[in-house]
């Protein structure tokens, strides 16, 4: 890899984001930070979470968000420190938490290179895939959640938050694919 990136997948829950960040680690040498993951290991690992779910706010996840972004900021600085190129795959809703992200870069001392990949779905399409996520699980209430909190919370990338913006429809991972190939190689110049 040429150039060192930080890449920040944003987007709605059921907008592609996980799919989309599968086929960039497959094409790139890249490290993969997913808070997910860091839920996941709280709730089967810690007696305190377990039998918590993440589809709706509640006390219990949202200390585990809490513990989960210290070790998540914790372990991004550490492989940006050991020059490693990150894609986090979900990186909140709000222009806070991806600059609280992208400010890790101002703690390396180095030219890394920034980009946000905002993950874009029409609002139809997304309510039935939220719909499928609830079926699957009963106990979900990922629509509930999107509708009570995250659809009024959501702020759209702003072009100044990173050094590039791409946006993903679903459709054209092959052409996200083919700009961060050109982002690291010199091809197309930051902003």
């Amino acid at each position: 890899m040429n150039a060192q990136l930080l890449i920040l997948v944003a987007g709605h829950n059921a907008t592609g984001k996980s799919t989309l960040t599968k086929e960039i680690i497959s094409e790139f040498d890249i490290n993969q930070v997913n808070g997910d993951v860091i839920r996941e290991m709280l709730i089967s690992n810690i007696k305190f979470y377990s039998n918590t779910h993440y589809s709706y706010p509640n006390e219990k996840i949202l200390s585990a968000n809490k513990v989960g972004s210290i070790f998540i900021t914790e372990l991004i600085k550490e492989l940006l420190i050991q020059k490693q190129s990150v894609i986090i795959d979900g990186v909140g809703i709000t222009r806070e938490r991806r600059n609280k992200f992208l400010a890790l870069v101002n703690d390396c001392n180095k030219k890394i290179i920034t980009i946000i990949i905002e993950t874009i779905l029409e609002e139809d399409k997304l309510l039935i895939r939220l719909k499928k996520r609830d079926n699957k699980n009963k106990q979900h209430r990922w629509v509930e959640f999107y509708k009570d909190i995250k659809k009024e919370k959501y702020e759209s990338i702003d072009d100044s938050e990173a050094d590039f913006i791409l946006k993903y429809n679903q459709n054209n991972s092959k052409e996200i694919i083919q700009a961060i190939k050109n982002i690291m190689h010199g091809k197309i110049n930051a902003k």
